[in-house]
C-alpha cells in the first residue's frame, strides 16, 4: 500500500499535481491483518470502515446496510419537494415513480449484496412510497415487488460484464480466486443472478 501511494505522489509531481493528505483515506477488508501505517506527503493516512464515494456508501466488511439506509432516507426527501406533483390529480405520475424510485432508491442497487432483512426494508419502503403516491391503501394489491426490479438490474448488469473484453477488470474479477483460500464459497454474485435468471424464466 505504501509502494502504491509513492507511485501516486510521483505520478502526480509528473503531471504538475500535488497530492493532499488530509483528502487521502485507507479502507481495506476487515478481514486485513496488516497494521503498517501508510503515509502520504510525510502524513500519515487515515484508515477508515467506510466512506462516501460519488453518493454510495461502501463498507469494509462488504455490508450495505448503511447504504440502504441512505437510499430511504433520500427518496424520502425526493418526495417531500414533489408534493404539489403527486397531489395532483391531473397530472401524470409515472414520470414522478420512475425519478424517486430507480433515479434515486436504487442507485447503484445492482451491486447490493442485501440481506433478507435490508430487502424487506426497501421493498417497505417501496411500498410507503407508491401507496402515497397513487392515493392507495396498503389492502390494495397489484403493486410490484421491489425485489423482482433488483433482480433484472442485476441481470442486465451481469450480461454487461458478461458482454466484456477479458482485458476489462469487471470482467476479470467474476472469475477472480484468492490464492490460498481453501474453502468454496457457496455463490458468488454471477452463480446467484445466473440462478435468478433461471428462476425467472421458469414456466408456472
Amino acid at each position: 500500500m505504501q509502494k502504491l501511494s509513492e507511485e501516486v505522489e510521483k505520478i502526480s509531481e509528473y503531471v504538475g499535481l500535488r497530492t493532499n493528505a488530509a483528502k487521502y483515506k485507507i479502507m481495506v477488508s476487515d478481514c486485513w491483518k496488516d497494521s503498517t501505517v501508510v503515509r502520504a506527503e510525510g502524513a500519515e493516512i487515515e484508515v477508515v470502515e467506510d466512506f462516501c464515494y460519488l453518493g454510495s456508501h461502501i463498507s469494509n466488511n462488504g455490508n450495505c446496510d448503511k447504504e440502504c439506509t441512505a437510499r430511504i432516507r433520500k427518496t424520502s426527501s425526493v418526495f417531500s419537494r414533489l408534493t404539489n406533483i403527486w397531489r395532483n390529480e391531473d397530472d401524470d405520475k409515472s414520470q414522478t415513480i420512475s425519478i424517486a424510485r430507480f433515479s434515486t432508491l436504487l442507485y447503484s442497487a445492482d451491486l447490493w449484496p442485501l440481506s433478507v432483512t435490508q430487502m424487506k426494508k426497501l421493498e417497505a419502503a417501496h411500498h410507503k412510497f407508491q401507496r402515497r403516491l397513487l392515493g392507495i391503501s396498503w389492502k390494495d394489491t397489484g403493486l410490484r415487488k421491489l425485489e423482482d426490479i433488483i433482480k433484472e438490474r442485476r441481470l442486465r448488469w451481469l450480461g454487461h460484464v458478461i458482454r466484456m473484453e477479458d482485458s476489462r477488470i469487471p470482467h476479470q474479477a467474476t472469475q477472480w480466486e484468492l490464492k490460498g483460500y481453501k474453502r468454496k464459497p457457496r455463490h458468488d454474485w454471477t452463480t446467484k443472478d445466473k440462478l435468478d435468471g433461471h428462476h425467472e424464466t421458469q414456466p408456472d
